[in-house]
């Protein structure tokens, strides 16, 4: 059966919203400069008509309920009415993109990277509205805002814990896709990670990647988590949104140690030693308020200098390693480390 995309998205509307839509009208008409955001300028909070659109749950405990946390936060703060639709899958993209844009929204976000190439088909068509993918790189139309999220930042704080909690250095990484963005995340995770695992002795330290193909499969994180701890892996990394459930719950059957990320993981079992979480409150805000003052253009980046990461630990981590977290993170927001220097591409 084919799916009904206009039903669905309907129903997203109505029951999936952080608030009621906005003001009515359509979208404001762009200026001079033909950016949309320019068009902004001026526009109170309350007024602006936005929406956050997700490829998960925001119960994922994960990317997909950061974000969403992020844009609440937003609201409470500005006053603004961002709503959102969530579990959007990939073939409804350009649809969705093009049914917020037809209702006269003004800013239309989405959550992920695999978002680009819809926002790249869908922008030009509606240059009076502002288009921003959170991980995004694609800024190809003067309408195209994404906001490039440094993850590979916070993942080089997980490694150090990695690196400090391991026993026998082996460490398992795992990234729900294969993409630019994921691959330099688990560069600078299994690069940290390795270099405290050896500073403490363990010569032979060594990381193992693998890559799920999937968000949402957590018998896919369980079974492939399996896999690298009966290789011989006792410190396990994935970010894979939902499927991470399931590599956490492999390395508590098997007495492993998991580093959680983009979330706090925690609460989860009790072989998560410590999270990476990811505090979208300050992104979203600075986001909100960048279009509203007609700002909201190109390319932008966001990471440890504005406070987007936060290391959450368990009793089990050291004080050695927590200050060793501390000192990266202040020689990160100083410029004092080259992280692109653990690109591998």
């Amino acid at each position: 059966m084919k799916k009904l995309i206009a039903l669905f998205l309907c129903a997203a509307l109505l029951g999936s919203t952080f608030v009621g839509c906005g003001s009515s009208g359509g979208a404001a008409s762009a200026a001079a400069d033909g950016t949309a955001a320019s068009s902004a300028a001026g526009m109170k909070a309350s007024d602006i008509k936005a929406v956050l659109i997700l490829p998960g749950s925001i119960n994922d405990q994960g990317w997909n309920a950061s974000n969403s946390a992020g844009a609440k936060a937003c609201n409470a703060k500005l006053g603004t009415k961002i709503e959102y639709v969530e579990n959007v899958k990939e073939a409804d993209f350009e649809a969705t993109f093009t049914q917020y844009a037809e209702r006269g929204y003004n800013l239309v976000m989405a959550a992920g990277n695999q978002f680009d190439k819809a926002c790249e088909a869908v922008a030009p068509k509606f240059k009076d509205v502002t288009f921003t993918v959170v991980n995004g790189t694609d800024s190809k139309s003067s309408n195209m805002a994404p906001i490039f999220v440094k993850e590979y930042e916070g993942a080089y704080l997980a490694g150090i814990i990695a690196g400090n909690v391991t026993k026998n250095g082996k460490i398992a990484t795992m990234g729900g896709q294969s993409s630019k963005a994921m691959g330099q995340l688990l560069d600078t995770y299994e690069a940290a990670a390795v270099q405290a695992a050896k500073a403490k002795g363990l010569s032979s330290a060594k990381a193992t990647r693998s890559y799920l193909d999937s968000w949402e499969d957590l018998s896919i994180g369980k079974q492939v988590t399996k896999q690298m701890i009966n290789n011989g892996a006792d410190t396990v990394f994935c970010y894979a949104n939902e499927a991470s459930l399931g590599s956490i719950s492999a390395a508590g059957e098997a007495g492993a140690k998991f580093i959680g990320f983009a979330g706090n993981k925690n609460s989860v079992n009790k072989c998560v030693v410590a999270s990476i979480d990811e505090d979208y409150s300050n992104l979203y805000i600075w986001a909100l308020q960048e279009f509203m003052d007609g700002k909201l253009k190109g390319a932008q980046e966001a990471g440890i200098a504005q406070g987007i990461f936060k290391p959450i630990y368990s009793d089990s981590v050291t004080k050695a390693a927590k200050d060793a977290v501390a000192k990266a993170e202040n020689e990160i927001k100083n410029g004092k480390i080259n992280l692109k220097q653990y690109f591998k591409e």
